[in-house]
């Protein structure tokens, strides 16, 4: 995949991006808030980036078009078959988890680089379903998730890597009659 938005690119990451994943990957509010382990080091960061890289074959570079640079990463998962509740069985779904650096939020880029992806799923890959989540402490997210239109979907316990645990709401999004509503201004190449 490969699309362009007014400001941004998403594409896949690659070996070359782990410096800019770096500068944003260990800080300790975004671990906290995508629910992993601490990155203590530049190993840790490494060992966790080469495992995306290699083992997620659908984790995405957000990339600030004008500068080439990496602002965030988006993971698109396919709906586990296990979890997959009665009302969507037959159906087609995905799971999406996202992150944008702290230096680079409160700017739209979230909202902007979803729009697309959704856009993109819904239409040029005729999933009917997509579901996203986040802790009950990730204001921010909720509010995004609304503004997305996500709905609601279910609740589930989580346990943190610091042996706490939290809430963890899902919310869904199912494929509108108007997919177009999500593109804004995009190109995939």
């Amino acid at each position: 995949m490969y699309l362009e938005t007014d400001r941004l690119i998403l594409r896949r990451m690659t070996s070359e991006d782990f410096e800019d994943f770096y500068a944003f990957a260990p800080d300790p509010e975004r671990c906290r808030m995508m629910g992993t382990y601490p990155l203590n080091s530049r190993e840790e960061t490494l060992e966790m980036f080469e495992w995306l890289l290699f083992n997620e074959k659908r984790f995405y570079a957000v990339v600030l078009r004008e500068e080439n640079k990496v602002i965030g990463d988006i993971e698109v998962q396919n709906y586990p078959e296990e979890a997959v509740k009665p009302e969507l069985a037959g159906k087609t779904g995905r799971v999406l988890s996202f992150c944008i650096s702290r230096d680079y939020q409160r700017r739209g880029y979230a909202t902007e680089a979803l729009r697309a992806l959704i856009g993109y799923l819904f239409e040029r890959r005729g999933v009917d379903y997509i579901v996203s989540g986040y802790f009950d402490f990730n204001a921010p997210s909720a509010a995004l998730h609304e503004k997305l239109g996500f709905k609601f979907f279910d609740t589930t316990d989580a346990p943190l890597p610091d042996g706490t645990h939290t809430r963890a709401t899902d919310t869904i999004l199912f494929n509108p009659s108007a997919p177009e509503a999500y593109r804004g201004h995009v190109s995939e190449k």
